[in-house]
This record gives C-alpha cells, sequence and structure tokens, in this order.
C-alpha cells in the first residue's frame, strides 16, 4: 500500500512536471509571437548594426485620395495656372510650354512623344507632386514673376529629378 502511495506520488509529480513543461512551452510559443515584427537588425553605410524599422519603410507614399486629387488638380493647379497665366492667343505658344513642364513634372517623367501622345495622365499623380508644385506655383504668383520665371522654376525641378530637359520641335 505504502508503495502504491508512492508510486502514484511519483506518476502525480511526472504529471505536474510534464504540465509545467507544456506550460512553459506555450508561454515561449505566445512570447514568441508577441515579438516585434516590424523591427530588425540592418547594417548601416558605415557597417554598423542598426535596428530598423520595417513599417516607417513601407508608408512612403500617402494614401491614395481621388477627391483630394481632384481638387488640388483642377480647383487649385489648373485655376491658379489660367487665372493668373497671361491669356489669349498671343501668349498660347508660352502657357503651352508651361503646361507640357507642369505635365511632365506631374507624370514623373513622361513627355509627350512625336504623335503628342505623353502615356501618363497628370491628374493620377501622387498628392505630394500635386502639392510640390502647388507651392511652387504659389511662391510664383505672391513674388509677382514672369512667364519665364515659372517655366524655368518647374524645367529646373524637373531635370534635377531626372526627368530631362524638354525636346526642341
Amino acid at each position: 500500500m505504502e508503495e502504491k502511495k508512492k508510486k502514484k506520488s511519483q506518476e502525480e509529480l511526472e504529471e505536474l512536471q510534464r504540465k509545467q513543461e507544456q506550460d512553459l512551452e506555450r508561454a515561449a510559443i505566445l512570447m514568441k509571437a508577441d515579438e516585434i515584427k516590424e523591427e530588425t537588425f540592418d547594417f548601416d553605410v558605415n557597417g554598423q548594426i542598426e535596428l530598423k524599422n520595417e513599417l516607417a519603410d513601407m508608408v512612403l507614399e500617402q494614401i491614395d485620395d481621388p477627391e483630394a486629387k481632384y481638387n488640388l488638380y483642377y480647383n487649385v493647379v489648373n485655376r491658379l495656372l489660367r487665372k493668373y497665366l497671361p491669356k489669349g492667343d498671343t501668349y498660347k505658344d508660352a502657357r503651352d510650354l508651361i503646361y507640357e513642364e507642369k505635365n511632365t513634372f506631374l507624370t514623373r517623367g513622361h513627355r509627350k512623344d512625336a504623335q503628342g501622345i505623353r502615356g501618363a495622365d497628370g491628374r493620377m499623380s501622387y498628392i505630394s507632386d500635386i502639392n510640390e508644385l502647388v507651392n511652387i506655383i504659389t511662391e510664383w504668383i505672391s513674388n509677382k514673376g514672369t512667364m519665364f520665371n515659372l517655366y524655368t522654376q518647374i524645367r529646373d525641378l524637373n531635370i534635377s529629378k531626372g526627368y530631362g530637359a524638354p525636346q526642341s520641335k
């Protein structure tokens, strides 16, 4: 009888140890699942190890907002240009040069080809690009700049971004 009690208590002890091991294993699995997934180690330019946040790298651009694009493109950019650029047939060629540079910038470098086809639509631009163009135009208006000032400013921006210089006809 005494031996049965010892055997039974030994079995209970083994069962208790098994349950504790299972609990520890579950805890380890759950703790592993709770680890920070968006941070990893990376090497910087000097070869040093740094902690890198992968989520921050994934969120590079704003979320697409078609209504904001529409308002910025039509109600701000085009309206300002129509209001402040000189009107009439005399200035049509100059306006067209500015519009070409504007659309090249908004399409990130797509210029019209020989048939007059751009292959991209400035109305579908990134909001950040439209905002940058709005800042250029409003600065040009506030400084009472000339058409040449606006053209060269947008052209130089296109060149600096690697979109190339305008092609002569």
